[in-house]
């Protein structure tokens, strides 16, 4: 797709003046990499230096101005802000823009992640979940906004003055979707526990492939399941739990392996909440496999972003061998991550090339006797 056909996006970080800049940096560079997931294309990236977000327009009246001429210039379509926003400052930050496009929209980072699930879901209980999550972060909206923001955010309920009694309804119905789109995840859940169970009557060992976003989870679940399924060098390629059989020849045994939905920093408790039903491989794993990105310059900060979320997953604990991948890559400092990481027995692979992944078998036969 040409630039041309893409959507342009304006990209803000809004970070203490005290903040890294490197940290600040980064934290748009993933951001930007969501929009590329997505599909569009980021011309202009802002970092604001703030004490806090201002709590009308979350970036400040003047700088919400500057950003008119900005829209007008590069002829935005999207501006995406790097955090949670409240709606009443999502909305006012809209309503300076409509003077200048009158179909620009303005998301918040949720927005931009719900947005790249529903481009990759595809069986109906991913569906079902970001239809839930949505409902999560949108119904707020529709509480403080009274429907406005729906009218001109394309989110299809509601129309410009809206009453009270209005809102009153759309706040039953949002009530109501919610409840039977949870009982039919409910359902989709309750089948995955009979299909775990079984699994564990007739003696089945369980790996769970997890990991950050984009660490190559994907690429080792096919090589060890002997699988084609989807791998690219994109966010959040992978959103439903997969199943496959490997065979361990030392113990000459199969066990079911699985490859999940990966992690990223600052991800909403909704999402996590709402992808519970398909973590559950992981929740109920008997090892897990952390696949690690070894080259990347920021593997600390992202291994501790996977803990911090099996932590509020409850399943922090569990045996886990961590894998770094992409050895073929780059240079890897593996003497360094053998001292840092050395109770989690670490393993050093190439997904693509194959390498280490004898060494990683004996490993995981090791755990699973």
């Amino acid at each position: 797709m040409t630039l041309q056909n893409k959507l342009r996006f304006v990209l803000i970080n809004v970070v203490p003046p005290v903040f890294n800049e490197d940290a600040a940096q980064y934290d748009l560079e993933e951001l930007k990499s969501l929009v590329e997931t997505f599909g569009g294309a980021t011309i202009v990236h802002i970092i604001q230096r703030r004490n806090n977000p201002d709590p009308s327009t979350y970036i400040g009246s003047g700088k919400a101005y500057e950003l008119q001429e900005t829209v007008r210039q590069d002829r935005i379509d999207i501006i995406v802000l790097n955090s949670i926003v409240k709606p009443t400052q999502i909305f006012n930050l809209t309503k300076i823009l409509w003077t200048i496009n009158p179909n620009i929209q303005v998301w918040d980072r949720v927005d931009l992640i719900l947005h790249i699930f529903e481009k990759h879901a595809h069986t109906t209980e991913a569906k079902l979940q970001i239809e839930l999550a949505r409902m999560r972060h949108m119904g707020p909206r529709m509480f403080g906004l009274g429907g406005n923001l729906f009218s001109r955010q394309g989110a299809g309920i509601g129309t410009r003055g809206l009453g009270e009694t209005n809102t009153e309804l759309m706040k039953r119905h949002w009530r109501n979707e919610m409840k039977q789109v949870q009982t039919r995840l409910d359902e989709t859940a309750r089948s995955r526990e009979r299909q775990m169970e079984h699994r564990r009557e007739i003696g089945f060992k369980t790996i769970s492939i997890i990991g950050y976003t984009n660490a190559g989870k994907s690429t080792l679940f096919n090589l060890l399941a002997k699988k084609r399924n989807l791998a690219q060098n994109i966010l959040f390629a992978t959103l439903e739990s997969t199943i496959g059989k490997l065979y361990l020849p030392t113990l000459k045994k199969e066990v079911l392996v699985s490859d999940t939905i990966g992690f990223i920093q600052n991800l909403p408790a909704q999402l996590i909440t709402a992808f519970k039903s398909t973590l559950m491989e992981s929740i109920h794993a008997d090892l897990l496999l952390h696949v690690i990105d070894a080259k990347d310059p920021h593997v600390h900060e992202k291994i501790e972003v996977v803990e911090k979320i099996l932590s509020d997953l409850s399943i922090r604990g569990k045996k886990q061998i961590y894998v770094f991948n992409k050895i073929d890559e780059g240079t890897i400092h593996q003497k360094e991550l053998l001292e840092m990481y050395g109770s989690y027995e670490p393993q050093f692979i190439s997904s693509k090339t194959g390498e280490g992944i004898p060494k990683l078998l004996h490993s995981v036969e090791k755990y699973l006797p």
